[in-house]
């Protein structure tokens, strides 16, 4: 029996389990919606396409698995750009899916509808896998080879690109081209050896980044620190790790390390840190001066993240759950440092980085205080690049793995909102909140429609100062006239309500508190818009 193109694209989707994909239809992408008609897979209407990199970049982000986008050629994938980036910054398993003109026109510029010269080299900088198709029959094993990609190895951003023309040739299609998963296990003389060093150390402490994030591997982190009576140290993509409120869970030291950063004496005091699913990378360390011991194991799933700024005792490549299973499987109950860490100490460090006095972040630490307190344990929420946001890395303590997200890696503005759309569809079961400033809201303030046309009770909370303020404290800094950051911003209240989504505003950390309170009781999308004060 024979398929289109369109029909075994959709078929191989399904075959990899793909349940949603985001996507705004064009006429480019007819073949493929008209598959979809017969197809079990559901498509979510953003008003953007840079909404629908994000929504599948959240999706992805909250669930653990593939998040899916398709765009028309041209336009849509020029627009989809910033996403792939922001998810090839955070190791994001994001599948985005063009199509292309047909191969006859591939490259040829004769004034087609949204030619590009090669929009296969336009996307290819920001992926880790790239192909276009150039017949039907390779359609099914071009899927299985990205989800080969997405499941293996380094999530990272995939893309897949499939010409006009293509869509509609037919050809048979081959259950039998389905990607497996297949996370790399350390090589056991690795885990000898890491057993040797810890066995030698009488203070351990453990690093955890964004590759030590996911419900599988929490409960043995939890584990392997109790057994080493080791602090676990959180980069900003490694929040959720293990429950903040672990007895040896210390946190993370904010947005950036500096040197009279409370937590650099446990770094100081220890003789051994294990480092896992983090390169370790410039603004982690800022720049190679935290204080590691000079004994460094370093895990993680991609051998060249291995740092240059600390040369590993021992170097593990590998998938962090499979080697922290492994090394608990040696360990458990047959090893204790001489010395360790007691609980107290640990806490005291912990209370001592929430209270740390940082004159940038201090005025928004109560805010911080506001939402967490307001929010469950399991509450999803996509944080913006914004002033609130930045003091939430070390002052919002984050209890589960897949339920925190920052745009650290890209620094991206505006991606809190489709985020947060994305993991609702992801996780409905539970609350999900995007944190935004007034002016990064407004990059992506339009998909307050799409939140509106599914009635997902997503909420959303606008911190209004009216103006960029990161930008424009780094430009008094430098004593130069701030310039071109002041912004006149609409009514949110209002706009809001003209969705027909409930809104309110606040002025005060309590009545915040009051407001997010009321809206996770309610069925539908909430906007929560704070006025903050000018600064002193």
């Amino acid at each position: 029996m024979l398929f289109t193109g369109a029909e075994l694209l959709v078929k191989a989707l399904e075959r990899h389990h793909v349940d949603l994909v985001f996507s705004i239809p064009g006429v480019h992408t007819l073949d493929i919606y008209a598959a979809l008609e017969r197809s079990s897979l559901r498509t979510i209407l953003p008003r953007h396409e840079q909404g629908a990199g994000y929504m599948a970049d959240g999706y992805a982000r909250a669930s653990g698995r593939v998040g899916v986008a398709l765009t028309i050629s041209g336009p849509g994938l020029t627009n989809i750009l910033t996403p792939v980036a922001q998810a090839f910054a955070d190791s994001v398993s994001l599948f985005v899916i063009s199509t292309s003109l047909e191969r006859h026109q591939l490259g040829q510029m004769h004034g087609e509808l949204h030619a590009m010269p090669d929009q296969l080299a336009v996307i290819r900088p920001v992926v880790k896998w790239a192909y276009r198709v150039m017949s039907a029959s390779e359609i099914e094993p071009a899927v299985a080879a990205a989800f080969d990609q997405l499941w293996n190895g380094r999530p990272r951003p995939v893309y897949l690109e499939v010409p006009l023309d293509v869509l509609r040739e037919q050809a048979p299609s081959c259950d039998q081209y389905t990607a497996r998963r297949q996370p790399r296990a350390p090589n056991p003389a690795d885990v000898d050896r890491a057993v040797e060093l810890l066995a030698a150390a009488r203070r351990a402490v453990i690093l955890a980044g964004g590759g030590a994030v996911a419900e599988e591997v929490s409960p043995l982190l939890a584990e392997l620190a109790s057994e080493l009576r080791a602090p676990v140290f959180m980069t900003v993509t490694g929040k959720g790790a293990i429950p903040e409120d672990h007895p040896y869970a210390v946190g993370s030291w904010g947005y950036r390390w500096t040197s009279d950063n409370p937590a650099a004496d446990l770094f100081r005091s220890s003789d051994v840190v294990l480092a896992l699913g983090t390169g370790l990378g410039t603004r982690t360390t800022a720049g190679g001066t935290l204080p590691l011991p000079r004994t460094l194991i370093h895990v993680d799933i991609d051998p060249m993240e291995f740092s240059s700024s600390y040369c590993p005792t021992l170097a593990v490549a590998a998938d962090v759950g499979k080697f922290v299973a492994a090394l608990l499987e040696r360990i458990r109950g047959n090893l204790r440092p001489s010395e360790g860490w007691d609980p107290e100490t640990i806490a005291k460090t912990r209370e001592f980085l929430r209270s740390f006095s940082q004159d940038t972040y201090d005025r928004y630490k109560s805010w911080v205080q506001a939402l967490r307190s307001a929010l469950p344990r399991e509450t999803f929420t996509a944080h913006d690049m914004t002033m609130v946001c930045y003091a939430g890395v070390r002052y919002f303590p984050v209890y589960l793995p897949r339920t925190y997200t920052f745009p650290r890696g890209f620094g991206t503005l505006g991606s809190a909102l489709p985020m947060a759309i994305g993991a609702k569809f992801a996780r409905p079961e539970r609350p999900a909140v995007a944190i935004c400033g007034d002016g990064g809201i407004q990059f992506t303030i339009q998909e307050l429609g799409t939140v509106a046309q599914y009635r997902l009770p997503v909420i959303v909370v606008v911190f209004d100062d009216h103006t960029h303020t990161a930008v424009k404290r780094a430009m008094q800094g430098r004593e130069m006239q701030p310039r071109d950051v002041d912004l006149i911003n609409p009514d949110f209240v209002a706009l809001a309500r003209a969705y027909e989504i409930e809104s309110v505003r606040v002025t005060e950390p309590e009545e915040l508190a009051q407001a997010l309170s009321r809206a996770i009781e309610r069925p539908t999308p909430t906007l929560v818009h704070v006025i903050l004060r000018d600064e002193p």
